[in-house]
């Protein structure tokens, strides 16, 4: 195993997977362009955003306007872009019933990018389309509780792994929204988030599924906004189980108080996972016996039993003595590589690798590969 490197870049800010949204084969046209790399520093962009849902999306629209505007003409360019709006559309009509301020949110972004709402918001209805998109990504997740950690921090780890193209467009944002917790969101430079953590002690991280039950409903992309925005675990649970969702991820839930769930969820059904033992483990495949028959393919799954077996080891060989080092080190493993927790390649590959400390509410993040980046340290949102 390589280890991660171990100097910490401090960056304090005094006071979000998305993940691939179209096929391999359109990710240069959906990403190309200038990056958001500033200056020769291993720091990801950050975006304030503050106000109203509408107002905060109206600002991420201005300061993400050349990627969104880039994104829909992407979408455009395929050549079922007809079939393809109108289904969204469904997804559209679903989301105003049942969490119509995150369409405000979309509205305001299509406003200050000069988009229609209906073009802008098919982005981020992954469940549509192409039958080559579930093999487009992996993730890992492992998370430690203060039950198990040295210090008795509550630790939560996540490997990002999307298509290489993306990297360059990483971004961080800052949502101060009304009515909300601060939330620290991460993604692409879209209107998705891959995975963050909020003012009251929650974090959410987790894993790409490919369930054979996908539906026209609520986005997942939004039922991850969503449950970022939640208070309590209760809230961000109930937020993950949404009932009218089209689809969901394996979505790893942790609170300040040691509290961990993966909840393995499709379009129909769900199933929660506790850290019973005071870690948790989570890859890329069912691993509840209720939630197998949903595996869209159980001949994909091989990378991601090895990096589950790993991970797991990895953190039982360590309880009682797991710091953020130990996370980073885990996060970098080469087990089974290419396809490794520390994933490598021209096509897919880890290209954010993040530990969050719940406990003092602070984000260590590595811009690409974790066995090759520094990770840096980000304080954005300030503890009570």
């Amino acid at each position: 195993m390589t280890a991660a490197k171990s100097r910490v870049v401090i960056i304090f800010v005094a006071c979000l997977l998305p993940s691939l949204l179209l096929p391999v084969l359109l990710a240069q046209d959906l990403y190309g362009g200038p990056g958001t790399r500033e200056g020769n520093e291993n720091r990801v962009r950050v975006i304030h955003v503050e106000g109203s849902h509408y107002e905060a999306g109206h600002q991420l629209g201005t300061q993400l306007k050349a990627n969104l505007s880039r994104q829909v003409q992407a979408m455009k360019a395929r050549s079922d872009w007809s079939e393809f709006r109108a289904e969204a559309e469904i997804f559209l009509q679903y989301s105003k019933k049942y969490v119509p301020e995150y369409v405000d949110e979309v509205q305001g972004a299509a406003d200050a990018a000069g988009l229609e709402l209906e073009d802008l918001f098919a982005t981020i209805c992954e469940e549509i389309g192409d039958p080559n998109y579930p093999r487009t990504k992996g993730c890992s997740d492992l998370v430690a509780s203060d039950d198990v950690t040295k210090d008795g921090s509550v630790l939560v780890a996540h490997n990002n792994d999307t298509h290489a193209s993306t990297q360059e467009h990483a971004t961080i944002v800052h949502y101060r929204v009304d009515g909300e917790p601060e939330i620290v969101a991460v993604g692409y430079g879209g209107l998705g988030s891959s995975f963050g953590y909020n003012s009251a002690g929650l974090s959410l991280t987790g894993n790409q599924l490919d369930s054979n039950d996908m539906r026209p409903g609520v986005p997942r992309m939004l039922l991850v906004r969503k449950i970022l925005s939640a208070n309590t675990i209760v809230e961000a649970i109930e937020a993950a189980i949404l009932q009218p969702r089209a689809s969901n991820y394996n979505q790893v839930i942790t609170d300040a108080n040691g509290e961990a769930y993966s909840i393995e969820g499709s379009a129909t059904d769900y199933e929660p996972l506790y850290a019973e033992d005071g870690y948790l483990v989570h890859t890329n495949h069912y691993t509840s016996p209720p939630m197998r028959h949903f595996e869209f393919n159980r001949e994909w799954i091989a990378s991601s039993v090895v990096r589950y077996n790993r991970g797991r080891r990895l953190l039982k060989g360590n309880l009682g003595k797991i710091t953020v080092q130990t996370m980073m080190e885990a996060l970098s493993d080469h087990v089974g590589h290419p396809r490794s927790i520390c994933r490598h390649g021209t096509g897919v590959k880890t290209t954010l690798s993040v530990v969050i400390d719940l406990t003092t509410l602070t984000m260590y993040l590595a811009w690409g590969n974790p066995c090759e980046e520094e990770y840096v340290e980000y304080t954005l949102i300030a503890r009570e």
